[in-house]
């Protein structure tokens, strides 16, 4: 099928939005913005920190997974790798967890993006590859094609902002956290599964299943469908799900903890601030974790999106042949809503697990997030072209298109209110990161002007407040259980430790153990610490030599 005077216009044409070349590209790009952002203050955080520890022990073929965080294959299996450059290992996973944020942010906006222009121009029963609407597309200048895509922007903006800025999504993503792995591998598998490529999503989805346990509850019955769908896949399929499970078992049972240890670690691993403490840990997860991490504007469209998609099936289904064809006939309609469903479903599951007393982090819940983002910034660009259609049955009447483009843009930036309190600002970023950076330098330099690892370790038991217990285990190259965590209690301290180091949890704090704890030791003890200043605290010891 040709276009006067055009290149013929198919699905091969579409490599841009739509090919496998897409993916490397977006996936290069991220790789670059990963390492641009090395040049800010880069540090891993507490469970970054254990990962990259039990890498470096796997390499060496001694794991001790008891202390730390919870077990992950999925960073493990890149810090084991990546233990291979010694030293540099911390800065390469935080280039490749920055980049596998990038790339999900990357993933939203073009999903975001692909389902609005589909919403837009497609009717049921057509490929929006082939049919009219991209014929008119392709026929027109470049001025006039940048109008016609101009919801499609939009939306892959909103999309875009919205996830990079998600409340606690930015910093944890620069700390080396993996939630941003686990959102590009589920993104690109979706998009994957809506182009027909289903044992490709399935395979993509084993990246999450080795990050979140919560994904299995989607993973296992999609693997049952594409078994259905597709008898050929069985072994991939089995043969995946096998390999999650033992990459999940295997490595707890040889570094010494089981499966149950891992579950009750989970529960008893969370702050004083989590929702998990609250009177209602359901509720207060909800409302005060879960909602505020979408802009409350992009949420109302993701909800009317869904609302509009049941409208339209129940409308359209007698006269297209039931419910699954009312479906296939609007496949951009049927994914968005399933999308912006996906994301509600995932959140509460977040809910209801901190009812059920695990820790709730903002971050669990950062891929249903991720999901309503799409389905809601696909809404906004919709939204253009139906307000355009009002005005005209033509579908690229350019100047309704530009001004209810221009309409639904400004609905977005001022309506219902501001939305500062519901994302993270770029200077809160920095000094987090910025502070965290500190922490580790005086960390460092404290170990090499005292006679480095060894000497330290010569001097007999460490401590350490309890979000620095990974990284210190780290540079001085021991299970993480051999470094004590600062006791709770302030009257009775417990054993004095012959190393301390004393740094704040977080920036304002004050740092830890307290004076309180380290006088105790040296009045009831008779310890007498040599006191070493560092830009974030100091650090204490008592040796016998």
């Amino acid at each position: 099928m040709k276009v006067t005077g055009k290149r013929p216009l198919t699905a091969a044409g579409l490599t841009w939005l739509r090919g496998g070349r897409a993916y490397v590209s977006l996936t290069l790009l991220a790789l670059l913005g990963g390492a641009c952002s090395l040049d800010f203050p880069s540090t891993p955080s507490y469970d970054p920190w254990s990962w990259l520890v039990w890498g470096r022990q796997i390499l060496h073929g001694q794991l001790h997974i008891t202390g730390g965080s919870s077990w992950k294959p999925l960073p493990v299996i890149f810090t084991t790798v990546l233990a291979i450059f010694g030293s540099a290992a911390p800065n390469l996973w935080l280039l490749i967890a920055r980049a596998g944020a990038f790339l999900a942010v990357l993933m939203t906006a073009k999903l975001a993006a692909r389902l609005t222009w589909e919403l837009g121009v497609s009717r049921p029963g057509l490929d929006p590859a082939t049919d009219g609407g991209w014929q008119a597309f392709a026929a027109r200048g470049w001025w006039q094609k940048l109008i016609v895509a101009a919801p499609a922007v939009l939306a892959a903006v909103i999309a875009l902002l919205g996830v990079t800025f998600t409340r606690g999504y930015p910093g944890n993503s620069m700390l080396g956290y993996s939630e941003g792995l686990m959102g590009a591998a589920v993104l690109i598998g979706v998009e994957r599964a809506y182009d027909g490529h289903h044992r490709q999503a399935f395979a993509l989805g084993i990246a999450a299943a080795l990050d979140r346990p919560e994904f299995w509850a989607i993973w296992i019955p999609y693997g049952i469908w594409v078994c259905w769908q597709d008898r050929g896949a069985l072994r991939l399929v089995i043969g995946l799900v096998v390999l999650a499970i033992l990459l999940w078992i295997v490595p707890q049972k040889l570094g010494g903890q089981s499966a149950g240890g891992l579950l009750s670690h989970a529960k008893n691993n969370h702050s004083k601030q989590s929702a998990v403490n609250s009177a209602d840990p359901f509720r207060t997860e909800l409302k005060d974790v879960i909602i505020p991490l979408v802009l409350q504007r992009v949420e109302i469209a993701a909800g009317l999106v869904m609302l509009l998609a049941a409208a339209v099936f129940v409308r359209t289904r007698r006269r297209l042949g039931g419910w699954i064809a009312a479906v296939r006939g609007h496949r951009a309609l049927a994914l968005t809503a399933l999308i912006g469903l996906a994301g509600c479903i995932w959140g509460l599951g977040i809910a209801v697990e901190t009812q059920e007393g695990f820790a709730g982090n903002p971050r669990y819940a950062v891929l249903g997030a991720m999901f309503v983002y799409v389905a809601g910034a696909a809404g906004f660009g919709w939204a253009c072209y139906a307000l355009a259609r009002l005005v005209t049955r033509r579908r690229y009447l350019l100047t309704p298109l530009l001004l209810s483009t221009a309409a639904m843009t400004v609905v977005f930036l001022l309506v219902p209110k501001p939305w500062s309190h519901r994302i993270s600002s770029p200077a809160s970023i920095r000094h987090a990161l910025r502070f965290q950076d500190q922490i580790r330098e005086s960390l460092v330099s404290a170990i090499d002007d005292t006679g480095g690892p060894q000497r330290m370790l010569a001097c007999g038991t460490i401590t350490t407040n309890n979000f620095q217990v990974t990284m210190v285990a780290w540079y001085l190259d021991v299970p993480i259980n051999r470094v004590w965590a600062t006791p709770g209690s302030l009257t009775k301290p417990g054993v004095p430790p012959n190393v301390i180091f004393q740094t704040p949890p977080a920036s304002g704090n004050t740092a830890t153990p307290y004076q309180q704890q380290i006088r105790y030791w040296e009045n009831h003890d008779g310890i007498k610490y040599k006191v070493f200043p560092t830009k974030t605290g100091a650090l204490y010891l008592h040796c016998a030599s």
